[in-house]
């Protein structure tokens, strides 16, 4: 039983060595997916009825959730490390869209540092004029993570990096309760139900997601409704404990 969690067999499957190791692998094997959105990759070698679904799933936290957040400027969150590929500056071009429109937000950046350092990112914000509008926290973890997480409104994720599989960060974020953007990478549209949890929008696209982030501040009512949705979609689809009860029953079907 061959369990998954990223992709990229189909980028080797054209050598030949690499295609005979695949087939040696696969053979006489079960595979367990994150999602049918990734069958593509493992086509070639295993047979639909071969393939089961298991998409990943977190711990639920305790956590005080407020449905109303009262912020007088809304406040964005990208969580990721400052990788060009996770969409940074893709979201920096958009919020300038924004903020040229004379639309009032603050963006929070909160992270690593990737293959964008703080020193090239801040040069970046001082050449978009974003420096009072979009801030780098660096990396958060446990409480202060919780903390950035509970005091957002908008969670943007414009990923096009070419591994992108199953987000962990876009299932925290509605666990949050915050309405997600996202793009149509790996099985994003699995997580993202789009006008109802949030937006999946194309990739390297800075004017439609201007267009998302813009709609959703314009739209008080629109964010609770898909904060809501998606909080309930996480708590019916995402869970540590779903995921676990998912893998236990399908070990049970393959064994």
């Amino acid at each position: 039983i061959l369990h998954f969690h990223n992709k990229g067999v189909s980028l080797m499957q054209g050598r030949k060595f690499d295609n005979l190791l695949y087939r040696i692998l696969f053979k006489n094997s079960k595979t367990i997916l994150l999602s049918k959105e990734l069958y593509f990759d493992i086509k070639k070698y295993v047979k639909k009825s071969d393939v089961y679904i298991c998409p990943n799933g977190i711990p639920k936290l305790n956590f005080s959730f407020e449905e109303s957040k009262n912020n007088k400027i809304p406040q964005i969150l990208f969580l990721s490390n400052l990788i060009k590929s996770k969409g940074v500056y893709i979201l920096l071009k958009s919020l300038k869209i924004l903020k040229d429109q004379n639309i009032k937000f603050h963006c929070n950046l909160v992270g690593n540092e990737g293959d964008i350092s703080e020193a090239e990112l801040s040069k970046k914000l001082l050449k978009l004029d974003l420096k009072n509008c979009v801030s780098f926290l660096g990396p958060k973890y446990s409480y202060e993570k919780q903390e950035v997480f509970l005091s957002s409104d908008i969670f943007v994720f414009p990923t096009f990096y070419h591994n992108e599989c199953f987000p962990l960060v876009l299932l925290e974020a509605m666990m949050y309760g915050l309405p997600v953007i996202s793009t149509n990478e790996g099985a994003i549209s699995d997580i993202v139900s789009t006008n109802l949890t949030g937006y999946i929008i194309n990739s390297n696209q800075a004017n439609e997601l201007a267009i998302k982030i813009k709609t959703l501040i314009g739209n008080n009512d629109k964010m609770k409704e898909m904060a809501k949705n998606g909080l309930n979609k996480f708590n019916n689809n995402f869970t540590l404990q779903i995921f676990e009860k998912k893998l236990f029953d399908i070990l049970n079907k393959c064994l």
